[in-house]
């Protein structure tokens, strides 16, 4: 592999902490289930959301929750793939709660979700009799899990969108509820099989490691300086809404980002990579949209309120 394809971006072109304020759409309630189709070019589109607690309503003075997603996505003419970092249930919510969140995930149409800390927040086997309801499949490589919910959980899944293949695995931290083995390790080494030897074009690691962690604990932006073949990372567990990517650099010196989006819903993250002919990253671009319409359009103002909220 060439250093010039090794390299993750050519141009780059960055629009980070903007807002896109979706217009109004038709009640979520009206609307029939959606489907995020793949797109037909040489582009990759990546919606991604994390930390979503199970949230279907406005979060936050009509903005946020999950029927705001929906909306966003419907008016947005969504094609591309709709990836979820974790934690989308919520611990303290009920086994009825926890169903109509899966339903409405349904309806969306998630391609993939990493199993975050509240998912696990009730136990292993309480999963596994949640895992049957999701018509997306829960990704997480690094996680030994039972013979029931490993049934539902897979190490990666390759999409083809267009001309190109994606890679998505993912990982998680440690809880007690599963036998836990090195995030970055199993990472790394999955990442490694879907560039090389499924010769994807682009590899997404699902990270629900959280930000930050001190001394030698994984976290998202370890993972990102010690990998070698994630092209993008999807952070979760985050306490915060951030104000965009973060470009980083792997093992190897090469450009990665790692991208979160506001947890409840507040915020959704929407990533474009263009690939020329010879499947080369020519063009990347990175937007932030806000599900539901804010009363303030002042977004930098809003931001900032925001920055200072703490995850549930």
């Amino acid at each position: 592999m060439t250093n010039q394809r090794r390299r993750f971006i050519g141009q780059l072109s960055l629009l980070a902490g903007a807002a896109a304020l979706s217009k109004p759409f038709a009640s979520v309630a009206a609307v029939k289930q959606i489907r995020i189709n793949p797109a037909t070019d040489n582009t990759v589109t990546i919606y991604h959301t994390n930390d979503l607690h199970g949230i279907l309503n406005a979060a936050y003075k009509n903005m946020g929750g999950l029927n705001h997603i929906k909306n966003t996505l419907i008016s947005q003419n969504a094609k591309g793939l709709l990836i979820d970092g974790g934690s989308f249930l919520n611990k303290d919510q009920n086994y009825a709660a926890h169903k109509n969140m899966i339903e409405a995930m349904n309806s969306v149409g998630y391609h993939a979700a990493a199993i975050g800390t509240h998912e696990l927040s009730k136990g292993e086997d309480y999963l596994a009799r949640l895992a049957p309801l999701m018509q997306f499949p829960l990704i997480n490589c690094n996680y030994q899990l039972g013979y029931t919910l490993n049934k539902y959980v897979k190490p990666y899944v390759i999409v083809k969108t267009g001309k190109l293949k994606v890679g998505i695995t993912g990982v998680g931290q440690p809880n007690d509820s599963v036998i836990y083995n090195d995030a970055i390790k199993c990472a790394n080494k999955t990442a490694a099989m879907l560039k090389n030897d499924e010769n994807c074009d682009l590899v997404i690691c699902i990270s629900h490691l959280g930000n930050n962690k001190a001394g030698n604990i994984p976290d998202n932006q370890k993972l990102a300086q010690q990998s070698a073949n994630i092209d993008l990372i999807i952070g979760g567990d985050n306490r915060k809404i951030t104000h965009g990517p973060s470009l980083l650099n792997n093992s190897l010196k090469h450009e990665i980002f790692l991208c979160q989006a506001g947890f409840d819903g507040l915020m959704m993250g929407k990533m474009e990579f263009a690939f020329d002919e010879d499947k080369q990253k020519a063009q990347i671009n990175a937007i932030h949209l806000i599900p539901g319409k804010p009363e303030d359009k002042r977004f930098a103002a809003l931001l900032n309120k925001f920055g200072t909220i703490q995850a549930a």
